[in-house]
């Protein structure tokens, strides 16, 4: 056996619940987002970055918020039924203030997961969702943080643009 599969049993009780507690966040506590858990680190054990002791941790979280976010947004576009909401202050996507937020956050995601590009959606469910700073979005998506604030201000866009169309 090579090095990185002996440490991949340490990686996955490392990361399982951070990334379970994320799909949970974004899918509800349904079956589909404990598949996600599972599917998120069969692909690390075939296909993701070494899992070594010189392997930096954050690569592996990035990687990991990266392809549980992509699973995720996957089974909120195949989704038919949404929860139609009559608050209009429901629909502002929070910073993971409280569980019924993130419930609505959730609802808002799915409605509008067929009408905004993934990146937009992976930026501002990692910021307004997670919780997590732009600094740290960008670490995950390997991007700047200039290229997130824009994502996050496109999908703002977007979001008003739907509201108007749906809401009117």
């Amino acid at each position: 056996m090579t090095e990185p599969l002996q440490n991949f049993p340490a990686t996955y009780r490392r990361f399982v619940a951070p990334i379970r507690a994320r799909c949970r966040r974004l899918l509800g506590q349904s079956a589909q987002a404990e598949d996600i858990v599972q599917e998120v680190f069969l692909k690390l054990w075939c296909v993701g970055p070494r899992v070594d002791p010189q392997t930096d941790p954050r690569t592996v979280m990035a990687w990991l918020y990266r392809t549980s976010s992509r699973l995720a947004i996957d089974i909120l576009r195949r989704r038919r039924h949404v929860e139609s909401t009559d608050n209009e202050d429901s629909l502002i996507l929070p910073c993971a203030a409280s569980h019924e937020q993130t419930i609505a956050a959730r609802q808002f995601i799915a409605a509008l997961a067929e009408h905004v590009a993934d990146d937009e959606l992976e930026a501002t469910m990692l910021c307004r969702v997670d919780g997590l700073t732009q600094p740290e979005a960008a670490a995950v998506l390997g991007v700047s943080e200039r290229t997130i604030r824009r994502l996050v201000e496109r999908f703002d866009l977007h979001t008003e643009q739907w509201r108007k169309e749906h809401m009117s």
